[in-house]
């Protein structure tokens, strides 16, 4: 279900003396598959962009198509669009509004008109997916949820619409180290189980890094970088100059490059980093300019 943007503009309270442009001529292509980290400063329009994706927004200036269709066209079914690319909005309480995690799951497949045995199958299938087991969270409170396990039920509820594309925005924020890691884990075996293209907008450069193929970096309204992941996360200086520090073991192997050391910027993990180092140091002279 491939995403196509043609010079797409946006600006925000057009018409009035409040106006202020977030888009300029933004043009791209998402393609089926993809596991895409959307990055930039705040401000920068990567919400306002990724919000054409499912056609919440309709473009005045430019076009978007999703699977083909043309989003601003009258006999587009823009409701089967939002099913079909399903987006998790920061705040999961902004997407959380019935009493029970089942009942909320099960709005979406209601919607769609599924049998009840059909709802019901997508519930278990998307609970399992994103690890609430059915028989303590069906009639579980939304609100007696941690923060953890409501951003769960949040991309559960998303999933049981069965979307081909998932945007992400902000999953993270809030969350400890530990449910960052589980909610991160959910994503990548969505991805790489089901498929799905995901679209990951995160202020986190090491989540970026750890689990994306493909970034597109914004700032002020504009993409100022687009590619392989390693590619544009080893552009040190670009990053900085808008405002975005790289991964950690990317800034250790930039400061020991400018030490003199042999070794290559675009690592993604650890793991890449101590092979690389230790590739170095069982080259001729290596150990000694390590020393």
């Amino acid at each position: 279900m491939p995403i196509e943007i043609e010079n797409l503009n946006h600006t925000y309270k057009e018409g009035t003396p409040f106006a202020r442009q977030a888009l300029f001529n933004i043009s791209l292509r998402i393609d089926d598959g993809e596991f895409i980290g959307l990055i930039g400063p705040s401000q920068s329009g990567k919400s306002t962009l990724s919000q054409y994706f499912n056609a919440l927004f309709i473009p005045k200036s430019g076009r978007v198509f999703i699977d083909g269709k043309d989003t601003a066209d009258r006999k587009t079914d823009l409701v089967q669009i939002r099913f079909e690319v399903g987006y998790v909005f920061q705040n999961p309480e902004h997407q959380l509004f019935k009493t029970t995690v089942g009942e909320d799951i099960a709005f979406g497949p209601t919607r769609q008109k599924c049998s009840p045995e059909e709802i019901e199958e997508r519930i278990r299938e998307a609970m399992e997916l994103v690890g609430l087991d059915y028989e303590t969270f069906f009639e579980r409170d939304i609100f007696a949820l941690s923060g953890g396990q409501k951003k769960r039920a949040a991309i559960a509820g998303v999933l049981a619409c069965r979307p081909k594309v998932l945007i992400l925005d902000g999953i993270t924020a809030g969350l400890d180290p530990r449910g960052r890691k589980e909610i991160l884990n959910v994503v990548k075996k969505l991805h790489q189980e089901k498929k799905i293209t995901v679209i990951l907008i995160s202020h986190s450069m090491d989540d970026v890094a750890r689990l994306v193929d493909r970034i597109i970096t914004m700032d002020q309204g504009k993409i100022v970088d687009d590619g392989p992941t390693r590619k544009v996360l080893s552009r040190v200086d670009r990053l900085q100059q808008i405002g975005l520090e790289p991964p950690q073991v990317i800034e250790i192997m930039q400061q020991l490059r400018e030490k003199g050391f042999t070794v290559p910027t675009g690592v993604l993990n650890i793991k890449e980093a101590v092979s690389e180092i230790v590739k170095m140091l069982n080259t001729p002279g290596g150990e000694q300019s390590w020393n």
